[in-house]
């Protein structure tokens, strides 16, 4: 602190020399003008020498520091151990200009913005080169999800790593984002993929008919994230951008950031999504009915609506299937409920394809419809698909997205009660993106 002190007083007070010593020199014309002028010269420079070579580096210590000057860049990032409340990275850092104050953090990013109840280790920088390990982990203080439900599992998709100064928190540099996947709990034993992988292998079943009827083709996509295993090498995105505009105060007890609250506004998205699995990801949408938002999953008796996933299942007429998202609208005349899925950008030639239909016990149901919108920059939304679904049978649901191709859109689904919302036990079957 004190060097900065001196620094700014040093740059202010030769910022007043340099201002003064032409009004100085500016004396009645005179003969003896040429010996004044050469004479306040002389000052100045002997002022210089007085100051030194230290206190000129100080000076332009103090100007970096008050315009900002810093550089530096993350470079290679891998995952040494993942727990159920935390992972450990090795996170090296590279081209780094001044390293005063400077550290390495990171966050926790679910639809590209941060996720409050994580903290970050806050690992200082050595030299213009080198290598820290960071920690990420859930704080175990968050109690309460975003919905102010008890959180029991939370999931993300990204980790967002940064360089930042401690004297100007509000202004990181050397962004990178990371594709990440993974369910957060208060578990602190090391994970094993081997749970994962035989969910992933789950979620490749699709509906199965009754005797006689024809099977549709299996789901290949799974989730469309695969686990990423300690020893992976982490692959940025590609030119992916990020603009800061909040703070991220650092607690200085422990060395750790309690809560990460610098916010990306944007995040510019180039990889592109050509499978995705609905149902895995149904945690990742945002629900929410005529009543307002709504908690995922939601209990089946709330009167708002609500929506979550069931691994199996018999759909009308007396069907088995498995991988169900089931939606119910709020329970009233015109009710509706929709989940708005994070922003994506589709590859070539992608198609929505799932199968609508009423779960076993429907009968007093009158239908519901089941739509699919396209969502264009938060706004411009277009529907691509809209079915009237009974319970006399089971409905294919198909709609070509090739028209957005390069876009980066939202994907929303929705379903709507008819003239009553009674018994609207509606569900989308193995609902997913494929490349055709």
């Amino acid at each position: 602190m004190n060097k900065h002190l001196f620094s700014r007083g040093i740059l202010i007070f030769l910022l007043s020399l340099a201002i003064a010593a032409p009004l100085y020199a500016q004396v009645e014309d005179n003969p003896q003008t040429e010996q004044t002028q050469g004479e306040s010269g002389g000052v100045l420079d002997g002022i210089f020498k007085a100051v030194g070579k230290a206190a000129q580096e100080s000076m332009e210590e103090g100007i970096e520091e008050f315009i900002g000057n810093y550089e530096g860049r993350i470079g290679e990032v891998k995952l040494l151990e993942r727990r159920g409340n935390e992972i450990v990275l090795e996170v090296e850092y590279e081209k780094v200009k001044r390293k005063d104050g400077v550290s390495v953090q990171g966050e926790v990013m679910r639809w590209s913005e941060p996720l409050d109840g994580f903290s970050s280790t806050i690992s200082p920088v050595q030299g213009k080169k080198g290598t820290v390990t960071l920690r990420i982990g859930r704080d175990p203080q968050a109690a309460n999800d975003e919905w102010g439900s008890a959180a029991e599992a939370v999931k993300s998709d990204q980790i967002h790593l940064y360089l930042v100064r401690k004297t100007n928190p509000d202004r990181p540099f050397g962004s990178l984002v990371y594709d990440f996947p993974k369910t957060w709990t208060d578990s602190s034993e090391i994970e094993t993929p081997v749970q994962n992988m035989e969910e992933e292998a789950d979620s490749e079943e699709t509906i199965e008919l009754a005797a006689g009827e024809t099977t549709e083709e299996s789901d290949t996509a799974g989730s469309g994230a695969a686990v990423i295993r300690p020893g992976t090498t982490l692959k940025a995105l590609p030119t992916a951008t990020v603009d800061k505009s909040a703070p991220s105060p650092a607690s200085e007890a422990g060395g750790v950031n309690r809560r990460v609250s610098v916010a990306p506004e944007k995040v510019e998205i180039q990889h592109t999504v050509s499978e995705y699995n609905f149902f895995d990801q149904a945690d990742m949408a945002q629900w929410k009915s005529n009543a307002g938002p709504l908690p995922f999953p939601g209990p089946d008796n709330d009167r708002r609506g609500f929506a979550r996933t069931l691994k199996n299942g018999v759909i009308c007429p007396n069907n088995k299937a498995v991988n169900l998202l089931q939606t119910h609208p709020q329970w009233k005349v015109g009710g509706w409920i929709q989940g708005r899925f994070p922003l994506m950008r589709l590859g070539r030639n992608v198609t929505f394809k799932a199968t609508g239909a009423l779960l076993k016990g429907a009968e007093a149901s009158d239908g519901v419809v089941m739509s699919v919108f396209v969502l264009e920059q938060g706004k411009n939304a277009r529907r691509v698909l809209r079915k009237h679904i009974t319970n006399r049978a089971y409905t294919p649901l198909t709609a070509d997205l090739s028209a957005w191709a390069g876009k980066p859109v939202n994907i929303v689904l929705r379903t709507s009660a008819g003239r009553t919302s009674a018994r609207d036990w509606a569900v989308w079957v193995n609902p997913k993106l494929v490349k055709q």
